[in-house]
C-alpha cells in the first residue's frame, strides 16, 4: 500500500517543472531628443517580471522562462510601446531597445514586431539554437537529428562526435537536470519531440556551471502550457506504400496544454508511439524491428515573485539485433529493452529585482537488458494496456524471470534468503540456467545456401546483460544582478548514484565472462561565475571545482593476483577555470574568444568493470579501475560573428583542443595469469573551423547552411580500441592517428518555404517545405592485405564521401476551431547509394577481395553427410558435383560479403495527417 501511495504521488507531482532562463536588457529613450527616459517601466507581459529604467536609460530584466514574449515599455506623458515575439533564450540575452515618442492624450500602444537576433552580442560561446518551429518545418523527428545538422557535429553508428571529442563527452540536460546512462555517459532517452520548446548545443567554451562534459553541451527545454487550451494528435505511416518502400513504420503523437483553473497554473502533456518493421533501413528492407513510447508531463504554477515546478518523462526503447551473419537466425540474435524515467522539482524565487535563488531537485532512472528474446513467455504476457490494442509487444528476454526471481538465493549455505553478493548470484544463478542456453555457432548448414561456416543457424547470442542506475541529484543557484553591468552567479550540485550491473557474455559454459556489481558513488560540484555586460565588452569569467568519491575497493597487488588484497580508491577533486571575452563592434558585430578547461569523470564502467571477477579463473577480461582520474580537454575558441543586414547572418569559428588522460587499455603481464586494465593513458587533439550563413524568414523563404574543417587525432577512438587491436595482432604503437570519427569536411543545408493564410496563389496558402542537405567526406579505415594483416597506418584509407537530401511538404487547412495539416516526408530524396563501411582489404562494400576458383573445391556430399544439403544439390540426383560445390559456396559468399549494413538507407516516403486545435 506504501508503494502504491508513493507512485500515485510520483503519477501526480512529476507532471511539473520550469526549464532554464534568460536575461532580458536594453535602453528606452526619447524618440525625439535620444534622451534616457529613466524610470519608465518595461514589462514582460503575461508575467509579473518586468523592470525600471536606470539613469542611464538601460534596464535588465531576470529570470525569464525560456520561450516567447510580448515585452512592453510605458510612461507618462509617452505613447506605450510594445515589441511582440521576443524570443527568449536559455542563458543568453535578448536586447530590446526603445523609442517612446511623447504625448498628451493617452494612447493606444504601439506594436513593433520582434525578431530574434542573428547575433548575440553577449553570447562568449558558439551556441548553435534551434526551436519548436525548426522541428516542425525540417523532415526530422528527433532530437538527436537536429542536433545532428549543426556545425562540428559528426554522426556515425547512432553516435554523435562534437569537434573530434569521444561519443561519450556531451552531456545532456533536460530542463536542467542531467539525463544520461551514467554507465557510459550517453543520453538513450529524450522527451517526445513534440514537447520541446528549444534546444540549445554548446560546442566550445561552455560556462563553469557546466561540468562532466568535454565536447559539448545539449540543452532541452521543454514547453510549458499556454493561456488557453491548445493541442494535436498526429499519424504518420508508410504502410500504404509499395513494398520496396514499406518499412512498417508507424508514429503515433499527441500533446495538449493550457490553464488549470487559473493563468497561474499551468499544464502541457505529450506522448509518442513509434514502431517499424524494419527502424534502421541499410539499402533494402530487413527484419530490424524496433518499438518506443515517451510520455512527457509538465505543470507549472507561478506567484508573483516565485515559480513551483515539476516534470516527469517516461520512455521505454525495445529493438532487435541485426548483423548479417545472423540473418537467417535471427530469432535467436539477441534484443535490446531499455526503459528511462527522469523525474524533477524546482523552486525559483526572487527575493527583489535583482535576485534570484533556484533550487532543483531531480532522479533520473535507466534499465537496460540485452539478450535474447524468450518469445513463448512474451504470447502469454498480455498485461500492457498497449498489448491488448495489437500495437505494443513487451520484449521478454531469456532467463530474466529466473535471475530476478531469485535475487535473494534460497538454500544456500551461506546466504540462505538474504541478500547475495552480486558475484555470488551470478555464478549460482547461471549455473541453474546453464542448460538453457545453447553455444551459437556458423558451423551448421542452416541457410538458404546450404554452405557450412558462414551463417548462424543454431544456438543463442552470448551476451546476457542487466544494469540499472538510480541518479539522485541536487542543485542550488544564486544570482545576483548588480547593477546593469555585472551579474553573478553561483552554485553547488550533488549526485548520488545507485548503480547495479549482471552480465555473462558466455552463459552455456561452465567458465564464462561474468561481471557483477552494486555501487553507490557520489559527486559534487560548486562554481563561482560573472558576467560582466558594458557597451562594448562582455566578459564572462568562471571557476568550477568537482569532486567525486568512487566508494569502492581495487586490488592492492595488480601484478599478482593471486593476492586477493584489496585497498580503498581515493576520492579526488579538480579546479577548472573558464574564460569567455566577447568584443561587440556594433549591435550586429562581434569578435569573440574563450578559453577553458573542461573535466570529466571516466564513465563508471570504466571505473567497475570487471572488479569482482575471477581473473585466475578465465583471463583475458578487462578489468577497470575506480582510481581513475578525470578525463581533462583544455579548449581554445576565437570567432566572428555579423549579421550583414536585417536577414542575412554569417559566422566563423575556429576552434583548438587538447585532451589528456583519456581513457584507454594496456595489458598486464601478471601472474599466474596475463589480463588487460583500463587507464588514463590515451592523448587526443583536434582543431579546425566552422563557417555558418543563415538568412531568416523573408520573401516566403529562408536558408542556413554551415560547414565543418576538422581534423581529428589521437591514440585511441574509444576506451577499448587497444583491447581489439591486441586480439587482432595489430602492435601497439603510441603514435597519434586519425580516429575513427575523423570527418575532414562536412557541409549541412536546410531550406524552407513558408505561405501565410493570405497568399494570393490560393493553393499554396499555409503550405510549408523544408529541404534539408548534407555532405560528408569518407571515414577512415585501416587497410589490410587478405589475412587481415596491416598494409598501411592506422586509419590511412578513407571511405567514399556521402550525401544525402530529405523532404519534408506540409498543407495546412482551416475547419472551425481545427486545424487539419497534411504532411508528406521524402528520405533520401534522390535515393542516392551510400557507403558507410568496407572491406579492410579492398576498400569496397561488398568484396573482399578473396577469389575461388572451381579447382579448389572438391566433389562430394551425399545424403547422410553432416555437410549434405540439397540446395547445393542442384540437379537432385543425391550427389553434390565438384562445380555445384564451388558456385553454391561462392553465391553463399556473395551473400555473406555483401553486408547491406555496409550501406545507408534507401529512399523512404512517410504521410502523416494532424489535427491541431
Amino acid at each position: 500500500m506504501v508503494k502504491l501511495k508513493g507512485l500515485i504521488f510520483i503519477l501526480i507531482v512529476s507532471l511539473l517543472f520550469a526549464g532554464p532562463t534568460g536575461k532580458i536588457v536594453g535602453r528606452v529613450v526619447d524618440a525625439s531628443t535620444g534622451e534616457p527616459l529613466v524610470g519608465c517601466d518595461v514589462v514582460v507581459l503575461g508575467t509579473e517580471l518586468g523592470a525600471s529604467v536606470e539613469k542611464d536609460g538601460r534596464f535588465s530584466i531576470i529570470n525569464v522562462p525560456v520561450g516567447t514574449y510580448d515585452v512592453e515599455a510605458s510612461m507618462v506623458g509617452y505613447t506605450p510601446v510594445v515589441v511582440k515575439g521576443v524570443r527568449v533564450m536559455a542563458d543568453q540575452v535578448t536586447v530590446v531597445n526603445f523609442k517612446l515618442s511623447p504625448t498628451v492624450i493617452e494612447q493606444k500602444p504601439v506594436e513593433v514586431i520582434g525578431e530574434r537576433p542573428m547575433v548575440v552580442p553577449s553570447a562568449v560561446q558558439t551556441t548553435r539554437i534551434s526551436s519548436a518551429e525548426d522541428i516542425a518545418r525540417l523532415p526530422i523527428t528527433q532530437v538527436t537529428q537536429l542536433i545532428g545538422l549543426s556545425a562540428g557535429v559528426v554522426s556515425r553508428g547512432g553516435f554523435q562526435y562534437i569537434r573530434g571529442g569521444r561519443n561519450d563527452e556531451i552531456v545532456t540536460l533536460v530542463d536542467g537536470i542531467a539525463a544520461v546512462d551514467p554507465f557510459y555517459h550517453i543520453a538513450y532517452h529524450r522527451p517526445p519531440s513534440a514537447s520541446v520548446e528549444e534546444v540549445q548545443l554548446i560546442t566550445g567554451g561552455f560556462d563553469a556551471e557546466y561540468g562532466e562534459a568535454m565536447s559539448g553541451v545539449v540543452q532541452i527545454s521543454t514547453k510549458e502550457g499556454g493561456e488557453r487550451l491548445s493541442g494535436g494528435v498526429r499519424y504518420t505511416t508508410d504502410d500504404f506504400m509499395p513494398k520496396e518502400l514499406d518499412f512498417g513504420y508507424n508514429l503515433y503523437q499527441l500533446n495538449f496544454g493550457g490553464p488549470l483553473g487559473t493563468k497561474s497554473f499551468r499544464f502541457f502533456f505529450s506522448g509518442e508511439l513509434w514502431n517499424a518493421d524494419d527502424a534502421n533501413p541499410t539499402r533494402y528492407r530487413l527484419p530490424k524491428p524496433r518499438q518506443e513510447y515517451t510520455g512527457q508531463g509538465k505543470i507549472s504554477y507561478r506567484l508573483p515573485k516565485t515559480r513551483l515546478s515539476l516534470d516527469y518523462y517516461t520512455s521505454c526503447l525495445q529493438w532487435d539485433l541485426f548483423s548479417n551473419a545472423w540473418k537467417y537466425w535471427l530469432k535467436r540474435a539477441g534484443a535490446v529493452r531499455s526503459y528511462g524515467d527522469k523525474f524533477g522539482f524546482v523552486l525559483n524565487t526572487m527575493p527583489d529585482k535583482n535576485t534570484v535563488l533556484e533550487v532543483r531537485l531531480g532522479y533520473h532512472f535507466y534499465d537496460r537488458m540485452q539478450s535474447v528474446r524468450d518469445y513463448s513467455a512474451e504470447e502469454a504476457d498480455k498485461s500492457h494496456l498497449l498489448e491488448k490494442l495489437g500495437i505494443w509487444q513487451k520484449y521478454i528476454m531469456k532467463s530474466e524471470d529466473f535471475v530476478f526471481r531469485n535475487e535473494r538465493i534460497p538454500d544456500h549455505p551461506i546466504y540462505d534468503n538474504k541478500p547475495a553478493p552480486p558475484e555470488t548470484a551470478i555464478l549460482y544463478l547461471f549455473k541453474d540456467e546453464r542448460a538453457a542456453w545453447e553455444e551459437g555457432t556458423p558451423y551448421t548448414t542452416n541457410n538458404p545456401w546450404g554452405v557450412y561456416g558462414m551463417f548462424y543457424g543454431v544456438g543463442d547470442y552470448r551476451l546476457w546483460h542487466y544494469r540499472q542506475s538510480k541518479t539522485y541529484i541536487g542543485k542550488v543557484d544564486y544570482t545576483k544582478q548588480i547593477g546593469t553591468v555585472h551579474e553573478m552567479k553561483t552554485g553547488f550540485e550533488a549526485k548520488f548514484y545507485n548503480l547495479w550491473l549482471l552480465e555473462n557474455s558466455l552463459p552455456w559454459t561452465s567458465m564464462p565472462f561474468w561481471d557483477a556489481y552494486r555501487k553507490k558513488p557520489y559527486q559534487f560540484a560548486a562554481y563561482i561565475q560573472d558576467r560582466a555586460n558594458f557597451e562594448d565588452l562582455v566578459i564572462r569569467a568562471g571557476l568550477r571545482f568537482d569532486f567525486i568519491h568512487p566508494r569502492s575497493k581495487k586490488d592492492a597487488t595488480p601484478y599478482n593476483v593471486i593476492d586477493d588484497s584489496l585497498v580503498e580508491a581515493k576520492p579526488k577533486f579538480k579546479i577548472s577555470p573558464r574564460l569567455g571575452i566577447a568584443f561587440p563592434i556594433t549591435e550586429r558585430i562581434k569578435f569573440r574568444f574563450s578559453y577553458g578547461h573542461f573535466f570529466q569523470t571516466p564513465s563508471f564502467t570504466n571505473l567497475y568493470e570487471s572488479l569482482e571477477a575471477d581473473i585466475v579463473r578465465r583471463g583475458n577480461i578487462i578489468v577497470g579501475d575506480p582510481d581513475l582520474d578525470a578525463q581533462k580537454t583544455i579548449s581554445y575558441e576565437t570567432g566572428f560573428e555579423a549579421q550583414l543586414s536585417d536577414i542575412f547572418a554569417f559566422d566563423l569559428t575556429l576552434f583548438y583542443k587538447d585532451i589528456y588522460d583519456l581513457v584507454g587499455t594496456r595489458p598486464i603481464s601478471a601472474l599466474p595469469m596475463s589480463y588487460t586494465i583500463l587507464t588514463n593513458v590515451e592523448y587526443g587533439r583536434t582543431f579546425g573551423f566552422e563557417l555558418g550563413f543563415q538568412k531568416r524568414l523573408s520573401q516566403y523563404w529562408q536558408a542556413r547552411a554551415s560547414y565543418t574543417f576538422q581534423i581529428a587525432k589521437g591514440t585511441a577512438a574509444d576506451a577499448w580500441q587497444w583491447y581489439s587491436y591486441n586480439y587482432q595482432g595489430i602492435p601497439f604503437t603510441q603514435i597519434d592517428y586519425y580516429l575513427d570519427y575523423d570527418q575532414r569536411h562536412l557541409l549541412n543545408f536546410d531550406f524552407g518555404l513558408s505561405f501565410p493564410s493570405d497568399f494570393f496563389f490560393w493553393p499554396l496558402r499555409n503550405f510549408n517545405s523544408g529541404l534539408v542537405f548534407t555532405y560528408g567526406t569518407g571515414f577512415p579505415y585501416t587497410p589490410t592485405d587478405l589475412r587481415g594483416t596491416r598494409t598501411g597506418d592506422l586509419n590511412s584509407g578513407r571511405m567514399p564521401s556521402t550525401w544525402n537530401c530529405d523532404l519534408r511538404l506540409s498543407k495546412e487547412f482551416r475547419l472551425g476551431g481545427i486545424r487539419p495539416v497534411l504532411v508528406c516526408d521524402v528520405l533520401n530524396l534522390f535515393n542516392h547509394i551510400n557507403v558507410t563501411n568496407v572491406h579492410s582489404a579492398t576498400g569496397l562494400p561488398n568484396f573482399d577481395g578473396q577469389v575461388y576458383t572451381v579447382g579448389q573445391f572438391s566433389s562430394g556430399y551425399i545424403p547422410g553427410d553432416p555437410t549434405y544439403h540439397p540446395a547445393r544439390d542442384y540437379d537432385h540426383d543425391g550427389y553434390i558435383t565438384q562445380w555445384e560445390r564451388y558456385d553454391s559456396y561462392i553465391q553463399a559468399r556473395k551473400d555473406y560479403v555483401d553486408d547491406p549494413t555496409n550501406y545507408g538507407p534507401p529512399r523512404r516516403i512517410r504521410v502523416g495527417v494532424e489535427f491541431g486545435f
